[in-house]
C-alpha cells in the first residue's frame, strides 16, 4: 500500500492476458456484534481496467477495497489477484498498493526519495531504482521536480507524487480510496483527467473508490454501484446511466423522474396519470434531459401532460424546469440554455417524452 515503506509488489512469471487482475468471489464481512460490512460481493476486474466502486457513505465500498488490499479479513469468500488466491496472504505480500486520501508523503524527503523509498527498502539495485524514479515521475508529469520537497508542491502535485510512489513497486493492481476528496473542485477535475491518463499510459489496473458520481462516470471503464453492502449493478458508465436496473441505481446516478404504479400492459397507471412505456412494468425512470417542455410541444410525444411551470433553475450550460401537473406530480425537464423556450414561472405549459426514453426498472 502507499504507506511508509510501500510494498515490493512485483509478480513473478507470466500471467495469461485473459486471467482477471482481480476477483472477488462471494465476499462477506460481518463484524463483532453482527454489523454487516459487505454481503455476497462478487466482481471481476480485467487487465488494465479503470474500475470504480461507487456508492454513498457506509455502503461497503471502502471495506471491499480493504479486503482486496488485505487490511480486512473477509468472514467468507475469496480474493484472487491474477489467478492467485490471496487467502492468508498479508497486505505487505500482496501484489497491490493502496493510495489513501491522506497521502502520508515524507516531508523531509525529496520527491525523488519519496518515490524511491519502497524500492530501496526492498533492496532493488541502485540503477533500477533510478530508472524507476525517472519513469514514474515522467508518467505523472513531474519530471524536473525530483529535488523538491512536498511542502513546495501544490495539492495536485503531491497527489501525483503519491501515485508515482505507489506505482514504483509495479503493482498488479493499484487501489485508490477517495484520493481526490480533499482537493477543491477545479483541482479535482484536473486530477480526474490526469489520473485517467496515468492509468492508460501505465497500463496498470486501477480500482477506485468514490461517492462522487461525476468522478466515477468521467474516469471509469466499468463500475459497480453499491448499496447497503451489496452490488446493485455493474457495467460501463453509459450502460448504468442509460439503462439502470434498479430504483437505487437510477436515482443515485444523476437525477430522474421516477414513476411507480400499476402495470396495464405497456401503460403505467400512477398518481392520476397514464404513462406509455417501452415494455410492461410497474416502475419507470425518465431522465430530465429526455423531457421536452414548452407552451406547446406538439403531438409527436405520446406522453404529453399539461401543467404549471413552478420553477426555472439556471445551471450555466442548461436550464432545469419543474412542472407541476394537476394530479400533483412534479416533472423535471432539462434543456440546453441556448435553446430554451421563452417561459416564465407560473406559465401554463406542456411537458412530455417519447415512450422509448423511459427505462423500466426491476425494483
Amino acid at each position: 500500500m502507499n504507506a511508509p515503506g510501500g510494498n515490493d509488489t512485483r509478480t513473478t512469471g507470466t500471467t495469461a492476458p485473459d486471467v482477471p487482475d482481480a476477483e472477488l468471489r462471494d465476499i462477506r464481512k460481518v463484524y463483532e456484534g453482527g454489523a454487516r460490512g459487505v454481503e455476497e460481493v462478487s466482481l471481476t476486474v480485467g487487465r488494465g481496467e479503470f474500475f470504480s466502486l461507487l456508492g454513498p457513505s457506509g455502503c461497503g465500498k471502502s471495506t471491499t477495497l480493504r479486503i482486496l488490499a488485505g487490511l480486512e479479513r473477509p468472514t467468507s469468500g475469496e480474493v484472487r489477484i491474477r489467478g492467485e488466491s490471496m487467502r492468508g496472504r498479508p497486505a505487505h505480500r500482496r501484489p497491490t498498493n493502496l493510495v489513501f486520501q491522506r497521502l502520508a508523503l515524507f516531508p523531509h524527503l525529496t520527491v525523488a526519495d519519496n518515490v524511491a523509498f519502497g524500492p530501496r527498502l526492498h533492496g532493488w539495485p541502485r540503477k533500477r531504482i533510478a530508472e524507476t524514479v525517472r519513469a514514474k515521475l515522467e508518467l505523472v508529469g513531474l519530471t524536473g521536480y525530483e529535488k523538491r520537497h512536498p511542502a513546495q508542491l501544490s495539492g495536485g502535485q503531491q497527489q501525483r507524487v503519491a501515485i508515482a510512489r505507489a506505482l514504483a513497486g509495479e503493482p498488479a493492481v493499484l487501489l485508490l480510496d477517495e484520493p481526490l476528496g480533499a482537493l477543491d473542485l477545479r483541482l479535482r477535475v484536473q486530477m480526474q483527467q490526469a489520473l485517467k491518463r496515468i492509468q492508460h499510459d501505465s497500463g496498470t489496473t486501477f480500482i477506485y473508490v468514490t461517492h462522487d458520481q461525476i468522478e466515477a462516470l468521467t474516469m471509469s471503464d466499468r463500475m459497480a454501484v453499491m448499496n447497503e453492502g451489496r452490488i446493485e449493478q455493474i457495467g460501463s458508465p453509459a450502460e448504468l446511466y442509460r439503462s439502470p436496473r434498479t430504483t437505487f441505481t437510477a436515482t443515485f446516478l444523476g437525477d430522474t423522474n421516477l414513476f411507480e404504479g400499476v402495470s396495464r400492459g405497456d401503460v403505467l397507471e400512477t398518481d392520476g396519470i397514464s404513462i406509455s412505456l417501452p415494455r410492461p412494468g410497474r416502475i419507470a425512470s425518465v431522465r430530465p434531459e429526455h423531457v421536452a417542455v414548452g407552451a406547446r410541444i406538439g403531438e409527436r410525444f405520446t406522453n404529453r401532460f399539461r401543467g404549471r411551470l413552478e420553477d426555472v433553475i439556471f445551471q450555466g450550460a442548461s436550464l432545469r424546469y419543474h412542472v407541476r401537473l394537476p394530479s400533483g406530480v412534479l416533472l423535471t425537464a432539462e434543456r440546453p440554455a441556448d435553446t430554451h423556450p421563452d417561459l416564465s414561472i407560473g406559465d401554463d405549459v406542456e411537458a412530455g417524452w417519447d415512450p422509448a426514453s423511459a427505462v423500466v426498472l426491476d425494483h
